[in-house]
This record gives structure tokens, C-alpha cells and sequence, in this order.
């Protein structure tokens, strides 16, 4: 019984969880240098994960992780983590959407 066909498939299915395995690593390694290096606290730390993961963040999505903190504390995290140069926004005052800044 010739079992290379299974083998190949199964190779392929290993090599990209790997691959996987290891960019979700890197992204965990990339958050908490990026966390220390700015000293963010708990809520912009979440805020920067969520980034990381999804490309974006809109104060909806940030206060669907942090539904017990007041939509005010919550603009003012993104702004100090705008303000450090961490993230940028783009579009509208309403539709905001805050992406990492380049270099991060």
C-alpha cells in the first residue's frame, strides 16, 4: 500500500499549522515588546492585540472589549496611543478607524 499521497497531504497540513503556530507567536512576541517599549496599560494593550489580529480598530470594537469602561476613557486611550505613534486613524470624526502606524 502506497501510502506517499497521505504523507504529502499530511506534510502540507503540518508545515502550514506550523506556519501559523509561528506568525501567531511572533504577533505575541510583537505585542508585548510594543506594550513594555510604551508602557501601555491593560485596555490600550487590548486595543494594540486586537489591531494585531483584525488589521483595525473602531471605538465600537473597543468598547465591545472593554464594555464596563465609559466611551470617554476609551477615545482617550487611542488618543495617547495616537499621540505616542503607535496607531493612526483614518476617516471620518464619526467612522474612525485606527490602524498600527508604520514602523510598529
Amino acid at each position: 500500500m502506497d501510502m506517499t499521497v497521505w504523507l504529502e497531504y499530511f506534510v502540507e497540513g503540518l508545515t502550514a499549522q506550523l506556519a501559523e503556530v509561528r506568525e501567531r507567536g511572533e504577533q505575541a512576541i510583537r505585542r508585548d515588546m510594543l506594550v513594555k517599549e510604551h508602557m501601555l496599560s491593560d485596555r490600550q494593550a487590548r486595543a494594540l492585540a486586537h489591531i494585531l489580529e483584525h488589521g483595525s480598530l473602531t471605538i465600537k470594537d473597543f468598547e465591545g472589549l472593554c464594555p464596563d469602561v465609559n466611551r470617554r476613557s476609551l477615545q482617550r486611550d487611542l488618543k495617547t496611543m495616537v499621540d505616542l505613534g503607535l496607531i493612526v486613524t483614518e476617516g471620518e470624526t464619526h467612522q474612525l478607524c485606527y490602524r498600527l502606524a508604520e514602523g510598529n
